[in-house]
């Protein structure tokens, strides 16, 4: 069963480093996204630099990765613990791949899929949560964070083992972290080749009267 664990924990890191929104950026728009936008090599970034049907398949396929090496662990047989263990690896993957030189996005759809593996209700759930925060806010920032809290709420409601929302914290931490160490990069980037359009990303605050992004080159699409 341990060398299982092992196989299964270096599939999903490896499966997780496939970097799919970095890999349709350069094919659609040949641009390195850690390079445009907001720096981040995730699917929203994919949205606002080459469009949003790539952007919506680039999460598709990233959330993917999660719900894979997730349903691989469960059909092999390991205990809990390890199947849990192999989420966190499929999500370190795209955080930080192999292929990318530990330099990948942040992870929301990867661990998504993990989730929807684990509880899809809840899930689910969060997704509608996101949508109509968004449709009622129009911010996508705070409506990520209160689709997360639904996710972890949800699970309660639900009367799930309390290792649901448990894990759903810890990959909440996990994609917070990686938020705040990419920060700086990121900032870095939007000062350079920021969207061409409203949208912000949730490190940029404007300042009094200022609601338009510098003017830059659009990058080739």
């Amino acid at each position: 069963m341990a060398q299982k664990l092992v196989v299964l924990i270096l599939f999903g890191y490896l499966f997780g480093s496939i970097p799919f929104s970095q890999l349709i950026a350069h094919a659609r728009a040949e641009v390195n996204l850690r390079e445009v936008g907001e720096g981040n090599v995730g699917s929203r970034n994919v949205w606002h630099v080459v469009g949003p049907s790539w952007g919506l398949f680039a999460f598709l396929l990233d959330g993917l990765k999660g719900l894979a090496a997730y349903k691989a662990a469960v059909a092999v047989g390991l205990p809990l613990a390890g199947t849990l263990l192999v989420g966190v690896a499929v999500l370190l993957g795209h955080q930080f791949p192999v292929f990318l030189r530990g330099r990948g996005g942040k992870g929301l759809a990867t661990a998504s899929g993990v989730l929807i593996g684990i509880s899809p209700l809840s899930t689910i759930g969060g997704f509608v949560a996101l949508s109509v925060a968004y449709l009622v806010l129009r911010d996508f920032n705070p409506a990520v964070t209160l689709g997360c809290i639904a996710v972890v709420v949800l699970p309660v409601v639900f009367r799930q083992p309390l290792w649901v929302p448990a894990y759903a914290v810890v990959l909440g931490l996990m994609l917070g972290a990686k938020k705040l160490l990419d920060r700086p990069h990121e900032a870095r980037v939007w000062e350079r080749q920021p969207w061409h359009d409203d949208a912000q990303p949730g490190f940029h605050r404007p300042a009094d009267g200022d609601t338009e992004a510098p003017a830059h080159d659009t990058p080739p699409r």
